[in-house]
């Protein structure tokens, strides 16, 4: 019996998607049993305490007896979705993918399987249906770049079968019972119910899925493309003065390369098509912890940074996506300044009101009409600076007056972006 088909010489290593329950097991045994190389990935996401744990502990042991490369990470889903005030569900979901593509970035898989199948499909499409998702969501779950899905066309009996005919272990999820959650609840207590006056649902459902998907890709073609820059993405305004449809793709295709786990509904939708009609400088905070700012004649999307306050010394200050480092000059650096006029006491911290940048031909400038009379990007106006009191000595594009070079200066150091 195989669960599908598969060419061995696609990919060279597969990473394989593993919670430890059957859906997982059986796709990374139908893998090793076709010849594929594979890494096995777990997450431990914190939320099910020592039980969760013992499921890292049965997917690293059944790794290890059966010669299975292993990569796993303990996160903290509980906490992360406090911080950031979401659910758990979605919280887990965005920590296990951020895991994912650092596997995907190093080189170390390359690409990931996920055990979705097609009762999964379904359900996803239903859930998306009911809160209210554009065709984006009722599209339900595809293969997409680093990510595919084998057993997208097989049925929970199928893979159960599988799991009986060649004895493989698996956990059962003691939560997979709870109907607090929306999906056990959809796959409990809705679908039995729409199955004895719609026995067909699941193939109508497909059906439409299917149509939906076709649609996508002249979408795909017609709408205008954004601008991809390291830490933020550009839309041009006249992407929202297509006609609705193609606008609102166009948006999807924008927020695409800062997350994949943002999760707009209509309302998001419509408040930034809003935006044609408001004045620059309007500002949205959008699902996923993404800022939409309209300005000039675009539209930018990013994530915002956290406030940071550190006491300024040479170094590596990691800050949201962004890696800083103070360190000697070198050939080639955009800043440079003298070490030794930073006053003891300076600090390496978020924008405050009231600070002000000295200006080389005398005087003072607030740092936000700095910004604006060199047109600095939005999000780079985030970054911390090197202040002392609400003087900035340094910041992204600039240094101070007072902390420039001379003929007597002895340690020439930068400020510079390192990658994460």
């Amino acid at each position: 019996m195989s669960l599908f088909a598969w060419n061995t010489g696609k990919y060279d290593v597969v990473g394989v998607a593993v919670s430890g329950g059957v859906d997982s097991m059986c796709l990374l045994h139908a893998f090793l049993s076709m010849g594929q190389s594979v890494v096995a990935i777990h997450v431990e996401h914190g939320i099910r305490g020592q039980a969760s744990k013992e499921d890292m502990a049965f997917v690293r042991d059944y790794c290890l007896g059966h010669k299975i490369p292993f990569a796993s990470i303990e996160v903290d889903a509980l906490g992360y979705a406090q911080a950031k005030g979401m659910g758990v569900e979605q919280a887990a979901r965005e920590l296990r993918y951020d895991y994912f593509e650092r596997l995907l970035a190093d080189k170390q898989v390359d690409v990931i399987a996920t055990a979705h199948h097609l009762d999964d499909q379904v359900e996803t499409v239903l859930m998306h249906l009911l809160r209210g998702a554009g065709i984006r969501g009722l599209g339900g779950i595809g293969d997409r770049e680093g990510y595919i899905r084998p057993l997208i066309g097989c049925t929970r009996r199928e893979i159960l079968d599988y799991a009986e005919q060649y004895r493989i272990p698996y956990r059962e999820d003691s939560t997979n019972s709870d109907t607090a959650y929306r999906r056990n609840w959809m796959r409990q207590v809705l679908l039995p119910l729409v199955e004895t006056r719609y026995p067909a649902y699941r193939s109508a459902i497909l059906k439409m899925t299917r149509a939906i998907r076709e649609q996508r890709e002249l979408l795909d073609e017609l709408a205008i493309e954004p601008t991809v820059a390291p830490h933020w993405v550009t839309l041009p305004l006249t992407a929202l003065e297509q006609p609705v449809a193609l606008a609102k793709w166009s948006i999807y295709l924008a927020l695409m390369p800062l997350t994949h786990a943002v999760d707009l509904e209509e309302i998001h939708y419509e408040e930034i098509l809003a935006l044609k009609a408001k004045p620059n400088g309007t500002t949205l905070h959008l699902a996923g912890d993404v800022v939409c700012r309209k300005g000039g004649d675009g539209v930018l999307f990013w994530h915002p940074l956290p406030s940071v306050d550190f006491p300024f010394a040479e170094g590596r200050y990691e800050v949201g996506d962004y890696v800083l480092v103070v360190r000697p000059y070198r050939e080639g650096d955009r800043l440079r300044f003298d070490l030794d006029k930073v006053p003891d006491g300076a600090r390496l911290r978020t924008r405050q009101p009231h600070d002000y940048i000295p200006k080389f031909g005398g005087g003072t400038k607030s740092l936000g009409d700095y910004y604006t009379d060199v047109k600095l990007a939005y999000p780079l106006r985030e970054l911390p600076v090197v202040v002392s009191d609400h003087q900035v000595l340094v910041c992204p594009h600039d240094v101070a007056a007072t902390v420039a070079e001379d003929a007597h200066t002895k340690r020439l150091y930068t400020l510079v972006e390192e990658e994460l």
